[in-house]
């Protein structure tokens, strides 16, 4: 064999151009892809959530305006309060006398009873009259109810007194055993006492708009020299003086 004919069998052989261009466009195509799979995607928004998100500003912005509605009307009742310094109207047994009582001990009634009581509805606020109605107070004797105590509607000015004089005349209740036994120890005594229990309602303006009313109660037990003169012991106006809840 020759020389030159070796040396031409021992060099490497080269590659045909349309293999490295297929290397090429397979290294190109695997570089696109890749950069596709790390290229983010655009998020597209639907129209549902938009729809929520906007109910979800309406109802903040709702609640925002609430806030400051319940902030303000707190603020202006507190402003008024401060204004007017309302005090709650109320009743004050201010007198009493036991006139006439006749009862049987044989039947247990108390077929007579003459009682006069003085009543003063008192108004102190000083900027607004108050009206007092549903007035109704009961006079009784160990849960007999002996006479019912009633008013018209009628208005106290303000920082004034109105007195309401009663002349209670009934013809009595028939007691239980309980009651008889009562009053049997209430004349040997010489004391006798009678409840006096009711109620009225109170009303009255601050400012403009606003309007306050409440239920008064009073609750008391007065003690009257019977059999004598039928005066009534110092009454305790602190004691016999309704209240408001």
């Amino acid at each position: 064999m020759r020389a030159g004919d070796s040396s031409r069998m021992e060099r490497p052989p080269v590659q045909p151009d349309h293999h490295r261009h297929h290397h090429r466009h397979e290294r190109t195509s695997a570089e696109a892809d890749d950069h596709r799979r790390h290229r983010k995607t655009p998020r597209i928004r639907d129209d549902n959530e938009q729809r929520s998100s906007g109910w979800v500003w309406l109802a903040v912005i709702l609640c925002t305006l609430l806030m400051i509605g319940v902030i303000v009307a707190g603020a202006t009742v507190f402003a008024v309060y401060l204004i007017y310094k309302p005090k709650m109207p109320y009743m004050v047994v201010t007198d009493a006398r036991l006139g006439r009582l006749v009862y049987t001990p044989a039947d247990g009634v108390i077929r007579d009873i003459q009682v006069n009581i003085g009543v003063l509805a008192r108004n102190t606020n000083s900027k607004a009259d108050a009206t007092f109605s549903n007035f109704d107070i009961t006079v009784g004797f160990h849960g007999a109810d002996l006479a019912l105590l009633r008013a018209r509607q009628f208005t106290v000015a303000r920082d004034r007194s109105v007195p309401l004089p009663y002349d209670v005349v009934s013809g009595g209740a028939r007691l239980n055993a309980a009651g008889m036994q009562a009053m049997e120890g209430a004349i040997r005594a010489g004391v006798l006492p009678l409840d006096v229990f009711g109620k009225a309602r109170t009303r009255w303006k601050m400012g403009i708009f606003l309007r306050v009313q409440f239920w008064t109660r009073i609750s008391c037990r007065l003690y009257f020299n019977y059999p004598g003169n039928g005066t009534a012991w110092p009454i305790d106006r602190h004691t016999c003086r309704s209240r408001s809840p």
